[in-house]
């Protein structure tokens, strides 16, 4: 059962019938996210949190991050800007994310998820302080050569973490922001306003729907004819800014994406998500403890995830790092958190 379910939600196919019950169930006798203490969660599909962490805090996880970076040996140096080159830095997605090596499992990512208050936030959304949280990665966006950056890395690439077949409210993303990021900063850019316009896309681009349907994944990529469906009805990009120790919340149904920086300035930041422990489906409970225990990192949903990272995907570096460098001791909260502790 564990084979099939990973082989399904890694291919996003129709998902076994246990699975679609389960799933919709999130909408009625199970939880439904909450996010009404949120104005700007509700009509623009994001929103800035102030000062989850303090800002000294934050800075200490900054550091620790550019230490994680260090200990690959490439040659990148936090203290020597001649040394932030692509070629200095371990093989990365995009601008800068990182889900391999084990990253979801470092110690400071977990203490990163530990911390209370940014637990609390997602308790108000779900009405509950029982959570379970995913096994994310961390973005670190540094102010490369722009020729360094060509292609597919710098190209915009809008999209939503949620399937078309989930046209409700089902999930809640979160970044926990840990350096200042401005304007010109790298970082999330969301089209505001296109959480309203959520199904009725689908219903207006039907045509376009796979003969087998829609995929069960939880993702969908738009094109310039898609985006502009969106702005003649008043959608426009924007540049999220947050200071350190911000969390920044969107909707799943929020088209966005991660800029390139166009300044001088790094962007550090660590992917977050919680969901309700008793949601999650008992076909996934034993796939979680797996990418616990086996430091397999996960997509952004804690309940319907795919499992990622360097034990799952091809290596993009030789002799790939596959666990963590500081493998994590957890607390009891976060092994609640893991799902390795029931509450």
């Amino acid at each position: 059962m564990v084979q099939m379910i990973t082989q399904t939600l890694l291919t996003g196919a129709h998902p076994p019938e246990s699975l679609v019950k389960g799933t919709l169930k999130l909408r009625g006798a199970h939880h439904t996210p909450d996010s009404s203490a949120y104005p700007d969660l509700e009509s623009k599909g994001y929103q800035v949190v102030k000062g989850i962490i303090p800002r000294e805090r934050a800075a200490q996880y900054v550091d620790r991050v550019y230490k994680w970076l260090e200990s690959f040996g490439t040659g990148f140096e936090a203290d020597d800007r001649s040394t932030w080159h692509i070629d200095q830095l371990p093989a990365f997605h995009r601008g800068g994310l990182f889900n391999r090596y084990g990253v979801g499992h470092e110690q400071f990512v977990w203490d990163i998820r530990g911390e209370e208050a940014l637990i609390n936030e997602f308790a108000k959304i779900w009405g509950t302080q029982e959570l379970l949280v995913s096994f994310d990665g961390i973005n670190v966006t540094l102010p490369l050569p722009a020729e360094e950056l060509e292609g597919q890395r710098s190209k915009a690439w809008p999209h939503v973490d949620q399937s078309p077949n989930r046209q409700y409210k089902h999930c809640i993303q979160g970044i926990m922001n840990l350096e200042e990021n401005g304007p010109q900063d790298g970082g999330l850019r969301v089209l505001e306003g296109s959480i309203k316009y959520y199904n009725e896309f689908f219903e207006a681009f039907k045509h376009e729907m796979p003969a087998e349907g829609w995929t069960w994944r939880d993702a969908h990529w738009y094109t310039d004819e898609h985006l502009q469906w969106f702005f003649d009805r008043g959608c426009k990009w924007v540049k999220v800014e947050a200071a350190p120790g911000d969390l920044i919340l969107w909707d799943s149904r929020t088209i966005h994406y991660g800029t390139l920086t166009e300044g001088d300035r790094p962007r550090i930041a660590s992917y977050v998500c919680y969901k309700p422990a008793s949601d999650l489906l008992p076909e996934m409970k034993e796939v979680r403890k797996i990418a616990a225990e086996q430091y397999i990192s996960t997509t952004h949903d804690p309940l319907m995830f795919r499992m990622t990272g360097s034990k799952i995907d091809p290596h993009a570096m030789e002799n790939e790092r596959l666990e963590p460098l500081e493998k994590p001791v957890l607390t009891e909260r976060m092994q609640q958190l893991a799902g390795l502790k029931s509450y």
